[in-house]
């Protein structure tokens, strides 16, 4: 199955955390495997999760629609990677919730959890909302930037609890808001203009963070979809 960019709003949603006076934001993917269905983000854009929590998705007509956590996921609670900065929480559709999940899921066989190296020639795109940008006013509008690999795989601390795993490197950075946001091939390539090449869009990655130096230098750092074999 193909996604297109302007689909690919409709796998994702903002997730956003009162939390002492202000909202914490951040982005998260829907998942369906064998049938079960999964909310996939960044562990550390839920670590203050609470009862007000709330995501912003889009309805069939482009609008933003608040929808708060428990109705949506209910009783489930989010699970964390025992490494990776990753959390994901089951979705059992019901009365509820189910108006909210049509058309909404990416499937798991179109994301690569093979522990191989990325080609620094493929144009990857990052999806979300970036200071909380692309899920407020009329339209439901996130955000996209394409970038390559600037390292296909380095081991280091997360920034978030500095356990060491293996993380893609990408030449541009990120920015709040865009964490525990999806990372694809969209199977494009520009030469003079730009042409579909591959089948299938291809999810390689959840967003982490930007890593950053007092020299004012900036790179993504993303968490490979690697960590999800045998969890997800």
């Amino acid at each position: 199955m193909i996604f297109h960019r302007d689909q690919l709003s409709r796998v994702i949603c903002n997730i956003r955390i009162p939390f002492q006076e202000k909202e914490e934001v951040g982005t998260a993917i829907f998942i369906s495997k064998n049938e079960e269905l999964y909310l996939l983000t960044a562990a550390h854009v839920i670590k203050n999760l609470n009862n007000e929590s709330y995501v912003v998705i889009s309805d069939v007509n482009g609008t933003p629609t608040k929808v708060f956590l428990n109705i949506l996921v209910g009783d489930e609670a989010f699970i964390k990677h025992e490494l990776a900065d990753l959390a994901k929480v089951k979705i059992i559709p019901t009365i509820e919730n189910k108006t909210y999940l049509e058309g909404r899921f990416f499937p798991y066989n179109q994301i690569n959890i093979e522990d191989k190296p990325l080609s620094k020639d493929i144009e990857l795109t990052t999806i979300g909302f970036p200071l909380g940008l692309g899920a407020t006013g009329e339209r439901f509008s996130p955000l996209t930037y394409r970038t390559f690999v600037a390292a296909p795989a380095i081991s280091l601390p997360r920034f978030d609890s500095a356990s060491v795993c293996d993380f893609i490197i990408l030449e541009l950075p990120s920015t709040g808001g865009y964490s525990g946001g999806p990372m694809f091939d969209l199977g494009y390539i520009i030469s003079g203009m730009m042409s579909q090449t591959k089948q299938d869009t291809v999810l390689h990655g959840i967003v982490h963070g930007t890593i950053s130096d007092q020299t004012g230098g900036k790179l993504a750092a993303i968490t490979p979809c690697k960590y999800l074999k045998n969890w997800l």
